[in-house]
């Protein structure tokens, strides 16, 4: 787990803006440092040491030399692939990175599919003078990048990207309107126009000639095949596996253990493969309906060596941190605790497993059975229309969005129901109507489709660069189980009769751990890990948002009158408080790039 950048300019790259993107990216390598430089192309490495402490130090090469390596993330099946490749190559290392140049030496590209991790590596080919870049299935781990004037520039955060000098773009007004809608900027857009995010499941080839993106695989077909035989043991093996493969590290690991049924099945599955008392980590807000409780049921149940993090301290500090951690604007308020919760693990373990993904496999959330339950009624559009004539969305925002939910059908109905910050209200806070970022992928079904979104749109860009940013600001690295490859391949594709019933989600999954859990754990509602925001807003943040949104600097390019009201209605808890939260992080972003045009 590490920080990568380089870049490619022929016929010869200066290195130094690779060692000024190296710096920047320190925190997510503390452990050291390298560069390799080859004519056109420069590769750095920030290292966090989890594999082979001492002998997998990057960039790493095959036999002779001529392809190097730099790579962030882990191959958990990387001991299996190194057995086989030891038949026809010298392996240096026991880390799980050399097996990349070897793979590559042996299927090109193609040794993608024989990968079974996280990961994002930039693959220097010195014979055919061509680098290869490519990001993970679900897109845990990322890669910004930038290619201009014949230059190539790529990083893992966008801070850094920023930091080479050479990519100083203005603020992409499209991906801006994608923030406002969803809270975050969906791949392949970044908030910098020139700049784009390699999205999950690709890989880009760039040569002499230019770059070529292409597509390796894309996530299964919801509710696509029939239901298979012994259903429940299938699953809980491939759980099991996946858990198992996690579990490899040479340095101290846990688990981060909310309470939920995602997290509390990694940890049992954890405690029984592992030889030692695993580590587990809860978070808190000091309030009554706090998950600590049923945290305590499964760590009590597995004897583990259990941490309570309970953050009813300095709110405002927590949340100017978790601000700083993210180079983009980023409005998902759990953020916060996130930070939060990795600042602690990082003083006890480098490796922590988590839940992420068990919500959008296995048919979790809320969500899913209230677009179930809607009917189809197209009358309501006129009714939308009529509102947004009226120019009276912002005192019916809830009326607003059932009603479009109600008219549309498929992604439509799910974006209607989870927009922030609707059209109209978007087009009058930038004054324009640009069309945020839409989902390529279309779906026949309301429940098939919000599916679809949530596992190619919000798991990899919002949930996943959560865990990213927050665990590798303290050097920690999270692993996510419940995404193996083969655990979401075979459970994705099911009916939806085997996740989603009348009053619950997550049918299936709950079957498979019926043995492994506390029935309170199981049968307890869905409740998310989000932030107390509304109480946030007018209570230890209200001098915060007094500072930010009553003076704004994104005012030179946001209607300020707007900006403000939404400010005052927060501090009043009137409105919506996640629309004074995404304009608060957005400001708290602008006022740290001096450079921003209106």
């Amino acid at each position: 787990m590490c920080g990568i950048a380089g870049l490619l300019r022929f016929p010869q790259a200066d290195p130094e803006p690779v060692f000024r993107m190296m710096q920047s990216l320190a925190h997510r390598g503390p452990d050291g440092e390298g560069i390799h430089a080859d004519g056109p192309v420069v590769l750095g490495h920030r290292r966090l040491a989890i594999i082979d402490l001492e002998g997998g130090r990057q960039p790493l090469f095959n036999e002779d030399q001529s392809i190097a390596v730099v790579f962030n993330g882990e191959i958990y099946n990387y001991q299996e692939l190194a057995q086989d490749l030891r038949k026809t190559h010298q392996l240096r290392t026991v880390s799980d990175t050399e097996v990349l140049v070897h793979l590559y030496e042996d299927h090109g590209p193609a040794m993608l599919s024989r990968l079974r991790g996280m990961f994002a590596f930039a693959l220097w080919d010195g014979r055919t003078r061509t680098l290869l870049l490519a990001r993970d299935r679900w897109g845990k781990k990322p890669i910004y990048y930038a290619h201009d004037h014949g230059t190539f520039v790529f990083a893992s955060e966008l801070g850094a990207l920023r930091a080479s000098r050479l990519s100083q773009g203005s603020i992409d007004p499209q991906a801006l309107h994608a923030y406002l809608k969803y809270l975050y900027i969906p791949a392949p857009k970044a908030i910098w126009k020139g700049v784009s995010k390699l999205p999950a499941g690709h890989l880009l080839l760039v040569d002499e000639q230019g770059a070529r993106l292409q597509r390796y695989w894309a996530p299964p077909v919801v509710d696509s095949l029939p239901t298979p035989p012994d259903l429940e043991h299938s699953l809980l093996d491939a759980l099991k596996q996946a858990v198992e493969l996690r579990l490899r590290s040479d340095v101290p690991l846990g688990v981060l253990l909310s309470g939920g049924v995602d997290s509390s099945a990694v940890t049992a599955l954890a405690a029984q493969a592992s030889g030692t008392p695993l580590r587990t980590f809860s978070v808190g807000f000091g309030q009554s309906d706090d998950e600590l409780p049923f945290a305590r049921l499964v760590a009590e149940r597995y004897a583990t060596e259990h941490t309570e993090i309970v953050l009813d301290g300095d709110v405002r500090s927590a949340t100017e941190r978790a601000f700083d951690a993210f180079s983009e604007p980023f409005g998902d308020s759990s953020s916060v605790p996130m930070v939060a919760v990795f600042r602690e693990i990082s003083r006890s373990v480098k490796v922590v497993l988590t839940g992420d993904g068990g919500d959008e496999v296995f048919g979790g959330y809320d969500s899913y059975r209230t677009v179930q339950a809607l009917p189809h009624v197209p009358a309501a559009q006129w009714l939308v229309r009529l509102i947004d004539q009226l120019g009276v969305e912002h005192r019916t925002r809830g009326l607003r969005r059932r009603l479009l939910a109600l008219a549309t059908r498929g992604m439509e109905r799910s974006e209607a129901l989870l927009e922030v910050f609707s059209a109209p209200s978007r087009a009058r806070l930038l004054g324009n109507e640009v069309s945020a970022v839409r989902p390529a992928q279309e779906m026949v079904g309301d429940v098939q489709a919000a599916l679809a979104f949530d596992l190619s749109v919000y798991l990899p860009d919002d949930l996943l660069v959560k865990t990213d940013i927050s665990s590798m600001h303290w050097g920690v690295e999270a692993r996510c189980p419940l995404l193996d490859q083969v655990v979401s391949e075979f459970a994705v594709p099911l009916p939806l009769s085997t996740k989603l019933g009348r009053h619950e989600g997550k049918i299936l999954l709950k079957r498979a751990l019926r043995e492994l859990l506390p029935p309170a754990v199981l049968s307890r509602p869905k409740r998310g890990f989000g932030s107390p925001v509304a109480n946030w807003l007018a209570g230890p943040l209200r001098e915060l948002v007094g500072d930010l949104l009553l003076t704004p600097r994104i005012s030179s390019w946001m209607d300020e009158r707007w900006v403000r009201r939404v400010a005052e209605d927060a501090l009043e808890r009137r409105g919506n408080a996640h629309q004074a939260w995404a304009l608060l992080a957005l400001e708290a972003w602008a006022r740290r790039h001096s450079d921003l045009e209106p």
